[in-house]
């Protein structure tokens, strides 16, 4: 799952910097999107909000994705 975000950044250099769309976050994690509204809600995945847009970091869904491995 790293390898997509791997492939993806090395598509878009900016990456990094301005953070993964929730759509984008929501295919990477294999989750719908309310889903994922409802952890940001809970703060389960902290996020960003930048031109009025909401990003989420790849280190944020890699932390979030590992600590659901765990439960």
């Amino acid at each position: 799952m790293l390898s997509r975000l791997s492939k993806y950044k090395r598509q878009r250099p900016g990456f990094l910097k301005r953070g993964i769309s929730l759509v984008q976050a929501a295919k990477f994690l294999n989750v719908n999107q309310a889903n994922l509204y409802m952890a940001l809600q809970r703060g389960e995945i902290p996020m960003c909000r930048s031109d009025g847009r909401i990003t989420v970091s790849a280190g944020a869904l890699l932390d979030y994705q590992a600590r659901k491995r765990s439960n």
